[in-house]
């Protein structure tokens, strides 16, 4: 018993403490501008800008994120430097789920850019994205 409590305490700040967007709209404005800081070669920007809404351990969440820009400068390498963002979809399952999809694009190709927001009690969380460089999974 005394693990599950000391499991919770940790857990339960880690959850409760991601932000929540009101609706929506709201959730595309936030990854319009992530996707803007994405545009300009700014991951930093947009990771810390991503980070207060995500429900995952603050350690988790910087680990992931240097080595998804570590990824993102070997792809800069093949493909060249981002020279803007474009958003394609939305699509909706239930009342509780729902995904953005945009491409980053760069000098000689588009990388999807995917985020899954999730319905809480307080709004919108970011629960999850990724990033890649397989076109071929935008098209089913």
């Amino acid at each position: 018993m005394k693990i599950l409590t000391a499991l919770l305490a940790v857990l339960i700040p880690v959850v409760a403490g991601a932000d929540a967007v009101k609706d929506e709209g709201a959730a595309r404005a936030l990854t319009d501008s992530i996707m803007t800081k994405v545009a300009v070669g700014d991951l930093t920007a947009a990771f810390d800008l991503m980070r207060k809404y995500m429900p995952i351990p603050k350690a988790e969440f910087e680990s992931m994120a240097l080595k998804s820009e570590s990824l993102r400068d070997q792809y800069g390498a093949r493909y060249g430097k981002p020279v803007g963002f474009e958003f394609l979809d939305t699509e909706k399952k239930g009342e509780s789920l729902f995904k953005l999809e945009y491409i980053e694009k760069t000098e000689k190709t588009a990388l999807p850019w995917v985020f899954f927001f999730y319905k809480t009690a307080d709004g919108w969380i970011l629960n999850s994205f990724f990033w890649n460089d397989q076109l071929t999974l935008l098209f089913k």
